[in-house]
């Protein structure tokens, strides 16, 4: 019997080796990844079936479009815009269906099934809110989402449904936002509770964001009406809250107030000097005064077409200002050209003209300052007119 020949034994530990490579890469996950590529047809029908459902997010047809971007993940999980589909998905159950559990339910399926996915962090954030906000029940926060979704910011419908809400669930997880949303529809509107719902912000929730934002909202309702003690008091308090964001609104806010300041004193002196310099020009020159220049027969017509033009264009914000340059501007033209009428010389005129140029440039900026439109002047000088 003829002796099998033996292989040698640096040949069968090789092909043993060979064998124990292919086994580990083929239980190896990129070989896992490699056997579930889409195909460039499959990642195609992907894209065609995402761009549809993209294109009829925010129409009547939000609903179907939602669901169209999951069945995408469903049916092709493999392809890049499976995690793409869930996150838009997501986002239209949470802020346009009013459907908060089912939006939670695909941030975590887009945690767990694509952890390298770019999402991933905003998936994270939005499910620890969803999380919290949640706690109360799915039914407070779906009604919550409703009426911020379905009223004006403003309005006082909002007011009283927000109201009823938090009558109904005094545990309701969003109440500090709730609160706050309540404050700042009064806020916007000027209504006169406008100080007690700001009490009632920082009683019940001191320690929230929502409660900062507020701080900084009333600081700047009471800058914008000129109440700079008020407004420092706000920006002092918003300064001791320990998060560095809202120290550095408080920082900016103090800054704008002392700036406030600083004009307020400028048109008080300037105001002194105006006033001043008018009544000196007409006790002198009060012999002059009659007949009045033709000069104002022409300014007055002009000036109050251009008030009516603009309170029908732009309402009271630059009516006002314009009609207090034209009233003072007819008063400054008319003791002027009284005042010229007793100087004689080219110096003396000179002079004269010099000193009513400067009068009217200060009673422009006592106009602007008066009327609080020093940032939006500045803003245009810089930027150009708004279109």
């Amino acid at each position: 019997m003829r002796n099998q020949p033996q292989h040698p034994w640096w040949r069968r530990r090789w092909l043993v080796g060979v064998v124990a490579v292919l086994a580990l890469w083929c239980l190896s996950p990129a070989y896992a990844d490699s056997m579930e590529e889409p195909t460039a047809a499959e990642e195609q029908i992907a894209r065609s079936l995402f761009d549809q459902a993209i294109q009829r997010l925010g129409t009547s047809d939000s609903g179907q479009a939602a669901t169209e971007l999951v069945a995408l993940a469903d049916h092709h999980p493999h392809s890049t815009l499976a995690p793409e589909a869930l996150f838009a998905a997501a986002q239209q159950y949470e802020e346009s269906l009013a459907q908060p559990d089912r939006a939670l339910d695909l941030y975590q399926r887009l945690i767990k099934d694509y952890p390298e996915s770019r999402l991933l962090r905003r998936a994270e954030s939005r499910t620890a809110q969803l999380t919290v906000s949640l706690r109360s029940g799915a039914a407070p926060l779906v009604r919550f989402l409703t009426i911020v979704r379905n009223t004006p910011d403003n309005s006082p419908e909002r007011a009283l449904q927000l109201t009823a809400l938090l009558r109904e669930h005094p545990q309701f997880a969003l109440a500090d936002q709730a609160t706050y949303l309540i404050f700042d529809g009064a806020l916007r509107r000027n209504d006169p509770q406008v100080a007690t719902l700001y009490r009632q912000l920082l009683d019940q929730f001191p320690k929230s964001d929502w409660t900062a934002r507020g701080q900084q909202s009333f600081a700047e309702w009471q800058l914008g009406r000129g109440r700079l003690g008020a407004a420092r008091t706000s920006y002092t308090q918003l300064a001791q809250r320990p998060e560095p964001l809202w120290q550095k609104a408080a920082i900016e806010g103090l800054h704008a107030v002392s700036l406030a300041e600083r004009r307020r004193l400028l048109a008080a002196l300037g105001g002194l000097i105006l006033t001043s310099a008018l009544l000196g020009i007409g006790v002198r020159r009060r012999k002059q005064l009659w007949p009045p220049p033709a000069e104002v027969a022409y300014y007055l017509p002009v000036g109050l077409f251009f008030v009516f033009v603009a309170a029908l264009v732009q309402g009271a914000t630059f009516a006002r200002p314009l009609l207090v340059l034209v009233i003072g501007g007819v008063l400054l033209c008319w003791l002027s050209a009284a005042a010229a009428r007793g100087q004689t010389g080219p110096r003396s005129l000179w002079f004269g003209a010099l000193w009513r140029g400067g009068l009217a440039l200060l009673l422009c900026y006592l106009a602007i300052e008066r009327q609080g439109l020093w940032d939006l002047v500045l803003e245009t000088l810089r930027n150009g007119p708004d279109q």
